[in-house]
């Protein structure tokens, strides 16, 4: 069959090593931060629930009365993970938008979202059937005065990510979550980007910046947690509301293999905070490296390091030297990227500090030249 776009064949990925065409490559593309890919807790999941004789979906989805164990252990789960009341598993990260604007639905009379907001939150914004406003990306003081605009007795419900997966930057949310609550409105972060590596317990960016009550989140588990889904956690009554949703009721359950793995991932990193840590340190280690090169790096506590070094090209060509000497990095085109994009450059869990070194030197000889 013709390819649209030029493939290539890509085994592993979510750790430091993927081979593309069967040849290895130190590797600083994806998602999967923690690298639990290979972890025996996770791996041991997917098959017990083979074993146990589980579909590869589920047979009826919750709205007609059917329950199955893996979906009410991974629910189970995010609630210690998080500490909440409630929680629904929703079979893709992309499901979080819809199911939070609807469980927190009573909550809120207009939406005012990051510009640069993820997709999802715009998709599921647009279904809300309510007025839309943006604020300037992360910028607190645009936020402020879009709030002052708004008509007297409308409240708002802030959306944002809680890390933005390009850049790696994360939002004031305890200055957004104050701002909202002068308005008796709610914020929603879509914690994806921050799952299991922004803060000690590692439940995003706001745990991060302490925030309190009237911050509400959701994650997909395929980023840092190396699962699969996407839970929406809160209190009983909102997380309710969210599992009536048309489109969760619209839409098949997932998979109770994934559903498994999901809830060991979760488990894993609860019972596991020290990997968190030690993941920040290698992050920290490579941020302040990067920027000794001269490079500009924002500040942040997540795994994605990212920057950006004259036109378009010239940014090609440093990926491109960096692929000759067998180092996998992203020239990313995505969300936020500018018209140069940028090398966006995401640390794992199982990276040595040999590698990241080894990434730095590569990259300094290139600018040397």
């Amino acid at each position: 069959m013709k390819q649209l776009l030029e493939t290539h064949a890509i085994t592993g990925g979510g750790t430091a090593t993927l081979y593309l065409e069967q040849k290895p490559y130190l590797n600083f593309g994806g998602n999967n931060y923690l690298a639990l890919n290979d972890k025996d807790e996770l791996r041991n999941a997917a098959q017990e629930e083979l074993a146990k004789g589980s579909g590869y979906s589920m047979f009826l989805p919750r709205a007609y009365g059917a329950r199955e164990s893996a979906f009410e252990a991974v629910e189970k789960e995010a609630c210690l993970f998080f500490d909440q009341e409630a929680a629904v598993y929703l079979p893709s990260g992309y499901f979080i938008g819809h199911a939070a604007l609807t469980g927190l639905r009573p909550k809120y009379d207009v939406l005012i979202l990051d510009e640069l907001a993820h997709w999802c939150i715009w998709d599921a914004a647009k279904l809300a059937e309510v007025p839309i406003h943006t604020f300037k990306h992360c910028d607190t003081d645009d936020l402020q005065r879009v709030l002052k605009e708004l008509p007297l007795g409308q409240r708002p419900l802030i959306g944002t990510d809680g890390v933005f997966a390009t850049m790696g930057n994360l939002p004031q949310l305890n200055e957004y979550a104050n701002l909202a609550k002068k308005r008796d409105g709610i914020v929603f972060v879509d914690e994806s980007h921050a799952i299991g590596v922004v803060g000690t317990k590692g439940r995003g960016t706001h745990e991060h910046f302490e925030c309190g009550g009237n911050v509400f989140f959701g994650a997909t588990l395929s980023k840092g947690l190396c699962a699969q889904g996407a839970v929406f956690v809160g209190d009983y009554e909102t997380v309710e509301r969210a599992q009536k949703s048309t489109v969760l009721r619209g839409s098949s359950k997932g998979s109770p293999i994934s559903a498994s793995v999901s809830a060991a991932a979760l488990r894993y990193v609860r019972t596991h905070p020290e990997q968190i840590a030690e993941l920040g340190e290698k992050t920290k280690f490579l941020r302040n490296a990067l920027r000794n090169l001269g490079l500009h790096i924002a500040d942040s506590p997540a795994p994605i390091v990212s920057f950006s070094h004259g036109d378009f090209e010239t940014v090609r060509g440093i990926q491109v030297h960096l692929f000759e000497n067998n180092i996998y990095v992203l020239h990313s085109n995505y969300i936020a990227a500018g018209v140069s994009g940028a090398l966006r450059c995401s640390v794992f869990g199982d990276h040595t500090y040999d590698q990241l070194n080894h990434l730095v030197t590569t990259l300094k000889k290139y600018l040397e030249i």
